[in-house]
């Protein structure tokens, strides 16, 4: 009963209110699914949402090409094969797959390793299609919940510390000069001692166009800044001849679409590429998982990461498979496309189409694109991105994450990107380890009347003035976590506390309702507790424990040990216990 004399109610445990996702024709391949349910009255804002967003993938893939350093129109075979596979098999209805700039700059960073007679455009690809093959491995055997031990701050850091290398990254194009260094810092270092030597007209042009892009997305967001801009500068580039004073323009763009197959690399080389290609299962689908749960924040749909999995899988094997560099979920081209009116992946579709059009017949234009313009579009592209005032702030919400945080943040800087993640996510599942090492283990005391502390089940119930003396002698302990080989040794050792501080108490009631789990080193401990406090003369008793952990108990030696010391409510037990 309650404070008030209350009967408490009688509660039994009822079914999973997470159920693992069926699978079936309609799960795999969703298009099935939608398409015939597809209502013409959509397909309107769904044509015009397909040119909006063909306006941003089109340069940012030219431009992310470049930062995997491969040709351009790689860029754009990789764009090709990724919205076409992702309308295919994607779980979500607007989500933009493409070229990325986190995963072309990883590209580059993973292939640069390899030493030797190598071909660094083959290497890329065969990067994508291994990719791609992994994530759809882990999509069939269900391991989306991998994602979850990636922490946030590691990936916010990470992603916010690649962001600012590709941004020095495109300082060279900008500029007009040559770049010796490796790590971000050194690059950055090697850009200013160069200012003397900064090609003026291509600085003017490249900075020019920085603030032209900032200023359209501030005042005309809904204007294509990025395809507005390449117009301009292709123009500029034709009227006035810039290749001849010096400043680097695309080039030769290969007229056609491409062939379909993998790249001849032999046996090793694939076996050599599973260790970067993991390295970009992880960035890439982070990216990708995190911008698709966004939208579907705003569309109201379920994200199924196992499905999203094989999709992002599906979009990396299109996209390698076509000859293009590696893809992940965008938001800010999922967000542009939402803006534009898109409702479904027709309007991912439609945006194919018009790369295959630039592929057949728009190439020859871009050839003419001044590279300062393009480093312009990438730089204003991952602006976003690469701001670190998240990372900040997590110093005065955990410390712990903060600390890995900014690891990460400092490494990627000064080091190399996939090392640096690898220690990054070291650091946070230590954490984790810790964290699930040492739960607190806290006294609940005897709660007074109007105590706004009083836990769910108030230890005040049935208490008279008659009966302190008998209260006096029970200690109640709560074990705030699973009871695992990995902290069980906290709980006998927070018994001895509580009797050392308390040497009349003859009675222990352990509150076992957050205690979520109990394997045969924790079930050891608490018999081993059990006959060490019996030695002592003290009785111990559970209370409220956890369905999963008293499955456990019933099914494992402790269950006729306990059978009679088991109750639903702490109140309960110290009443049984006092008695």
């Amino acid at each position: 009963m309650d404070s008030d004399g209350n009967r408490e109610p009688s509660l039994r445990r009822g079914s999973s209110l997470i159920a693992r996702p069926r699978r079936d024709l309609g799960s795999i391949l969703p298009i099935t699914a939608w398409l015939p349910k597809y209502q013409r009255a959509r397909l309107g804002s769904d044509l015009i949402a397909g040119l909006a967003l063909s306006a941003l993938l089109i340069p940012e893939s030219l431009g992310y090409a470049g930062i995997a350093g491969v040709s351009p129109e790689l860029g754009l075979y990789a764009a090709l094969g990724a919205v076409v596979a992702y309308a295919l098999t994607g779980g979500t209805s607007i989500l933009v797959v493409g070229p990325a700039s986190a995963v072309a700059a990883l590209s580059a960073s993973i292939v640069s390793e390899f030493r030797g007679d190598v071909d660094h455009t083959q290497l890329i690809v065969g990067l994508t299609i291994a990719s791609g093959v992994l994530l759809v491995i882990a999509g069939l055997f269900r391991l989306g919940w991998i994602v979850n031990f990636i922490s946030q701050p590691v990936l916010h850091a990470f992603v916010a510390a690649l962001s600012i290398s590709i941004i020095v990254g495109q300082l060279d194009g900008l500029v007009g000069i040559e770049v010796q260094g490796m790590s971000t810092i050194s690059k950055l270092v090697d850009v200013l001692v160069q200012v003397g030597t900064w090609h003026l007209p291509t600085v003017a042009i490249g900075v020019g166009a920085v603030i032209v892009l900032i200023a359209l997305e501030r005042f005309l967001p809904r204007l294509p800044a990025a395809i507005v801009l390449v117009v301009i500068g292709i123009a500029l580039a034709t009227a006035a001849d810039l290749g001849s004073q010096g400043i680097a323009l695309v080039g030769e763009i290969p007229h056609g679409l491409p062939t379909l197959g993998a790249p001849d690399l032999g046996g090793t080389r694939w076996l050599e590429l599973l260790g970067g290609a993991m390295a970009l299962v992880v960035v890439g689908f982070s990216e990708g998982y995190a911008a698709a749960s966004n939208v579907a924040a705003t569309t109201g749909e379920r994200i199924d990461a196992d499905q999203e999995l094989l999709a992002s899988g599906a979009a990396n094997l299109g996209a390698g498979l076509l000859g293009g560099i590696a893809v992940s979920g965008s938001l800010s081209k999922s967000a542009a496309s939402q803006a534009a009116g898109a409702r479904t992946q027709i309007t991912n579709l439609v945006a194919g189409v018009i790369v295959v059009a630039t592929l057949l017949f728009l190439g020859p234009m871009f050839e003419h694109l001044p590279e300062p313009i393009l480093a312009a579009i990438v730089i204003v592209a991952v602006l976003r991105s690469a701001d670190p005032r998240h990372l900040l702030r997590l110093w005065n919400v955990n410390r712990h994450d903060f600390a890995a945080g900014a690891v990460t943040f400092t490494l990627v800087l000064a080091w190399e990107t996939v090392p640096a993640l690898a220690v990054g996510v070291a650091i946070s599942l230590a954490f984790l380890v810790r964290r699930a090492s040492f739960p607190d283990v806290i006294e609940l005391e005897v709660a007074q009347a109007g105590d706004s502390e009083v836990i769910p089940d108030p230890l005040t119930a049935d208490r008279t003035d008659d009966d302190s003396p008998a209260w006096d002698e029970v200690g109640v302990i709560r074990f705030e976590g699973p009871l695992i080989y990995a902290n069980a040794e906290r709980l006998p050792m927070a018994c001895r506390e509580l009797l050392d501080r308390s040497p009349g108490i003859s009675r222990v009631v352990l509150d076992a309702e957050m205690m979520s789990d109990l394997d045969s080193t924790g079930a050891d401990t608490l018999a081993a507790l059990d006959d060490d406090l019996n030695e002592q003369g003290v009785r111990l008793l559970l209370a409220r424990v956890h369905h999963r952990a008293l499955l456990q108990i019933r099914r494992s030696h402790l269950s006729t040990r306990f059978d009679d010391r088991l109750h639903d409510h702490i109140s309960e037990a110290v009443a049984a216990a006092s008695s």
